[in-house]
């Protein structure tokens, strides 16, 4: 069984350098990170705005008077719901797909910054 330091090699750094590689594994972790930052932000703005409906029909709900009212605020509340979650769903996938792209060019970053080359700096 191989150790860690012969399974994965550590790249030697040029002292001269040491400025630059560490540059091109903050901007490519900082990618990364936004991605992710991203996504997250995405999921939790969708929660806000259902959790605000959900609210909505807890109120409606209790403002009915009869049966087949309640029955169309519960209707009409899956119903959004059901196409609301649907929606989200593909969303996340783009962002997720998004993300992991971002996520093997920032890795293939740190290893271009770490060997001495210098990694890309668009955002």
């Amino acid at each position: 069984m191989n150790s860690p330091e012969t399974q994965f090699p550590q790249a030697p750094l040029d002292p001269m350098r040491g400025g630059d590689a560490l540059a091109g594994v903050v901007r490519a972790q900082a990618r990364m990170m936004d991605a992710l930052l991203r996504q997250n932000i995405e999921t939790l703005d969708f929660l806000r705005k259902r959790f605000e409906l959900d609210r909505q029909m807890l109120a409606d709900l209790s403002r009915a008077t009869d049966p087949a009212t309640m029955i169309s605020v519960l209707s009409t509340f899956w119903s959004r719901a059901m196409a609301d979650y649907t929606n989200e769903a593909g969303t996340l996938s783009s962002f997720a797909a998004a993300t992991a792209g971002q996520f093997i060019e920032g890795l293939k970053d740190e290893a271009k910054a770490l060997s001495g080359g210098s990694a890309r700096t668009k955002p």
